[in-house]
Formats: structure tokens, C-alpha cells, sequence
């Protein structure tokens, strides 16, 4: 190890405990505005990442026009604070040298458009707990952020307290809101889930509360909403960032009084069920944005956890992808092309977990492809490993995409409408970071056509 390298200090460490538990042992740093639009401001950095930019949902957000939306990140990590430029337009750099990634010394000066900010390492520690578990529920996980995760998840399914868990979209929130209700006290009720980011903003509102019949055009009988319908056991609002405005006080009066009110009914009715709510957003800049209201956002925040995403524990992929192919019927013992496992771990994941085992599927159902097919899903990208096209095959002009020439038409143009779909999407979702009301908005989509289309193509 060179004398540089070995000045950079370690970010985490795990510790044995007298009575055989584990403990992450987290170092706090600390970034401070020099200089810019917002120099005196202060982030203290804790166990979780912090990302820098422009953008609302960014946890250190800049008035500066000329940083990016999403402009860096720094991830605490064994090896240290590991500081990504998220490929932001006019760069990143580190005591004066552009980086697009580098473990940070203990202190250092970062620059990024008209903004100067210090980095320092505190000598404040967090300690993490970790579980002795690398599977809880349908969530895999060896690694030591991922056993961090479950221990708080095991302690919180024994409460009965409001969860929260947030997390960019394919991390699994939902199946972790899962494992909670089947640990829990309530395991015998029912798990219901709603999706707010997929209703009709007119329907929202009887989707979560019920109504009467003949309180709306087409409320033709009586409908129990979920809290009721749960009785005794879960309710898990997904995406609860979306839930509009004017319904977070009747949320938030639902949860202080544990009573709801159905559409056009002037009672209310009790009822007993918890609420796990998940969201891909950052809802204390949706806070301070006026778009969430902050006493909806602490009743709903009792207990907060993080899914991280499956760039910051790349070393889970080979044991995921042998998981998904066995599940698949596979054999996880068989190596995978040199190329394909190298293209594997060194893709970025914005779809996360969720997208990996799509890859994995079209690995089991097309083998021999390239990694490049693989991973984008489309039909356009080599036909064989080495990349060339096969016999007879023709690409679209200027689209990239295969015309199946030994297809009748109406059935070859359905197939290529499919990959022409699911190609642009992908590719969509990943500008956009998995953002699906920014994906609606650069494609002129409606949110619920995006969630269809997503959710045909396997992409949510």
C-alpha cells in the first residue's frame, strides 16, 4: 500500500461484541460551503450517503446554476468516503484536480461550479448493529450494510410504530415492508398494499378510504377501503410521496385518530392496522419544497430505514445473480462469460435489485448474447457474443433496434414495437434516475401510462 493510499482513512469498520454480535462502527465527516451562493451552509454526513447538487431531492442542495441536478455523492464505505461525480456537466474537483472518483483524504477542499466546499472527518462515531442474517423474508444480503438493514428491521417489526422506509425504486422497500408484517405481531392479518404513484389523482382518495354507494358517478355499491379491509393486520402505502396535497390531512387525521371516513359517508369507522409507507423520494426537500406536509411527514417517519441501493454493495451480485438462477431452474454453478460478468459488476443499477434479475432472466432465457444485450434488453445490440450480426439479420436504419425478418409483418412489427418500447424506456428511466413523474414529464406520458408500460416491460 503507497504512503498516499494509506492516509486515507477508513470510513466504517466492523467490531466484535463480548456476546459474539456485530457492530458497523460508522465515522461522521462533515461538509461546509466556503465559497458560492450558499457558503456558511453545513451538512454533517452520517452511516448514510450524501448526494450534492442542484436538484430538490439532493441532500446537500446548491443555488448555484452552474452545479448539476445531481452533481456528486459521497458514500461512507470500509475503504473509506468514496466521492462520485454523478457524471455532472462541468465536473468535480478535489484540491484542484478533476475526479470522477476518489476516496477522500481527512480533509480536503471540493470545487464544483462556482461552489468551494471543505470535507473533514469528524472523530464522532455511529454504531450500527448488524444481524446475524443474510436472508429476511424475500431480502438477501451478506453484506455489512445490508445486515445493518435487517437488524433494524428485526427490532421494528417488534414495535407497532409508523415505518418508513425510503430507497430509490427496485431496492426492494416493498418486500422489506413484507418481511416486517410477517415478523410482526399483526403477521396473522392481512399485508395490503396501494401504490399512490399508480391511481387516478380523482380516485386517490376513495382508494385509501372507501366510499358509499352513490357517492361519485360509477359508485354503484359500498367499497371498504384498506384500512378497514386490514383489520388487525398492515397497510403499506407505496410511493406516499405522490399522495396529493389536499388528501395528507385526511391521512394524517386517519393516523392521529385511527379512524377513516369512506367517501360520501358522514361517519367515521375505527380501525386497527399499521402503516408502512415506502417512497423513492426525498420528502424532507418535498418539505421544504411545500409539496409534503411536515406534520404528515413526522407521524409517518417514527421509525425511518434506508434500502440501499445495489451500487453501493456490488460485492452481492454474483451471489444474487446465482439466487435468481437457480430460482429460475439454472445451474448458479456455471460460470458466466468473462465479458458478461465484468459488464455486471461495473453497471451503475438504476433499476437496482429489480433490474438485475431481469438481466439475469434474459442470462437464463437467451444465453450466448453479448453483455450489452443483457443489459439494455434489446434485440438491437449483438445477436452473438462476439458481437456480430447474425445471417439474414438487419437493423433498423438509424434505430439500433433488429427488424425479425423471419416473421410475418404484422407479427414481426408487434415484436419490434415491444423491444422498441422496452429499449426506450430503459434508457429513459435511467436519465431520469428511476424518477417516474420526471419520466413522465421529458416523454409526455401520463404518470399511470408510465406505470403501465413499465410495470408490461418489467422495468418497475
Amino acid at each position: 500500500m503507497s504512503s498516499e493510499r494509506a492516509r486515507i482513512p477508513a470510513a466504517t469498520r466492523v467490531i466484535q461484541q463480548p456476546d459474539g454480535g456485530r457492530v458497523m462502527v460508522v465515522r461522521k465527516s462533515r461538509l461546509e460551503v466556503l465559497a458560492g451562493p450558499d457558503k456558511g451552509l453545513v451538512h454533517e454526513i452520517g452511516a448514510e450517503p450524501t448526494r450534492v447538487g442542484s436538484g430538490e431531492d439532493c441532500d446537500v442542495v446548491l443555488a448555484d446554476a452552474a452545479v448539476s441536478t445531481h452533481h456528486l455523492e459521497i458514500v461512507p464505505l470500509p475503504d473509506g468516503f468514496l466521492l462520485r461525480d454523478e457524471d455532472s456537466t462541468n465536473g468535480t474537483f478535489v484540491d484542484g484536480y478533476r475526479v470522477r472518483s476518489i476516496y477522500l483524504p481527512a480533509t480536503a477542499t471540493i470545487e464544483l461550479g462556482e461552489t468551494r466546499l471543505s470535507f473533514s472527518i469528524s472523530s464522532e462515531e455511529l454504531e450500527l448493529p448488524l444481524s446475524r442474517r443474510t436472508k429476511l423474508g424475500g431480502l438477501l444480503g451478506h453484506s455489512e450494510v445490508m445486515r445493518a438493514v435487517f437488524a433494524v428491521l428485526e427490532r421494528v417489526a417488534k414495535a407497532d410504530a409508523t415505518l418508513l422506509i425510503e430507497g430509490e425504486s427496485g431496492t426492494g422497500k416493498d418486500v422489506a415492508a413484507r418481511a416486517v408484517h410477517e415478523r410482526s405481531a399483526r403477521s396473522g392479518g392481512l399485508f395490503l398494499a396501494v401504490d399512490c404513484g399508480a391511481i387516478p389523482h380523482g380516485l386517490m382518495e376513495s382508494e385509501l378510504f372507501g366510499h358509499r354507494r352513490g357517492a361519485f358517478t360509477g359508485a354503484t355499491n359500498d367499497r371498504v377501503g384498506p384500512f378497514e379491509a386490514a383489520e388487525g393486520g398492515t397497510v403499506f402505502l407505496d410511493e406516499i410521496g405522490e399522495l396529493p396535497l389536499e388528501l395528507q390531512p385526511k391521512l394524517l387525521r386517519a393516523l392521529e385518530t385511527r379512524t377513516v371516513r369512506r367517501v360520501g359517508d358522514n361517519d367515521t369507522r375505527a380501525f386497527d392496522a399499521r402503516l408502512i409507507a415506502a417512497t423513492n423520494r426525498n420528502l424532507q426537500q418535498e418539505v421544504r419544497a411545500g409539496r409534503f406536509r411536515e406534520d404528515l411527514y413526522f407521524r409517518i417517519s417514527v421509525i425511518r430505514v434506508r434500502m440501499p441501493p445495489l451500487r453501493e454493495r456490488r460485492e452481492e451480485i454474483p451471489r444474487l445473480v446465482a439466487h435468481f438462477l437457480s430460482e429460475l431452474g439454472r445451474d448458479p454453478s456455471e460460470p458466466l462469460p468473462e465479458s458478461v460478468g465484468r459488464a455486471l459488476n461495473s453497471h451503475n443499477w438504476p433499476g437496482n435489485v429489480r433490474e438485475l434479475r431481469n438481466v439475469v432472466e434474459r442470462l437464463a432465457l437467451i444465453p450466448g448474447m453479448s453483455a450489452d444485450y443483457y443489459l439494455d434488453g434489446s434485440a438491437g445490440r449483438a445477436l452473438h457474443g462476439d458481437g456480430s450480426a447474425g445471417e439474414g439479420d438487419e437493423a433498423a436504419a438509424g434505430g439500433g433496434i433488429e427488424v425479425p425478418l423471419d416473421k410475418p409483418f404484422h407479427e414481426g412489427k408487434a415484436q419490434w414495437i415491444e423491444l422498441f418500447e422496452r429499449s426506450y424506456l430503459s434508457r429513459m428511466l435511467d436519465r431520469c434516475e428511476g424518477n417516474i413523474s420526471e419520466l413522465a414529464r421529458v416523454t409526455g406520458l401520463s404518470r399511470q401510462s408510465c406505470h403501465r408500460l413499465l410495470a408490461r416491460h418489467d422495468l418497475v
